[in-house]
């Protein structure tokens, strides 16, 4: 009996710490500082984007967390800064990039980059879209990600 009140008494203080916990580890990964803004007609671009391993639909903490991060296409050449990254993950020309078109009216797009390998992007001009799963509001960005694919296969990417 008194080990049971101990532990309904010690339950939401361990429930504190680990949102406290939570809320320290998530604020070191803050989206990067910037806005996304992009122009088809340049051809150029910033994006907040998820890059992870195609196939991988389900949106979890870690992913929130670990694979977001700034999508730039600048006189050709993406470059990947994940969040909290001073340096880019990647960075490659576009002409060295096989791009796909999204299927559907889908949010995200298959890409294979030399350095990394087959990935899938979802790229965002919302901050806030790291916080839903892909395609979850109509409409959802399908339009930039129509954009982002349009751009890089103007600088060359492969189809």
């Amino acid at each position: 009996m008194r080990l049971f009140s101990l532990l309904v008494t010690a339950l939401p203080l361990v429930a504190v710490v680990v949102v406290v916990l939570l809320v320290i580890r998530t604020s070191r990964k803050m989206p990067a500082k910037g806005r996304a803004r992009y122009d088809v007609a340049n051809g150029s671009g910033v994006w907040y984007a998820q890059v992870r391993a195609p196939g991988i639909r389900l949106t979890t903490l870690r992913n929130m967390l670990n694979d977001w991060g700034l999508l730039q296409v600048d006189g050709g050449q993406v470059t990947f800064t994940p969040d909290g990254a001073q340096t880019p993950a990647w960075s490659v020309p576009a002409t060295r990039m096989r791009v796909q078109w999204p299927s559907g009216i889908g949010t995200t797009f298959n890409a294979e980059v030399p350095q990394v390998g087959k990935v899938t992007i979802e790229p965002s001009t919302s901050r806030r879209a790291r916080w839903r799963s892909a395609g979850s509001w109509p409409g959802s960005d399908l339009r930039t990600t129509q954009d982002v694919v349009t751009i890089l296969h103007g600088w060359g990417a492969r189809a």
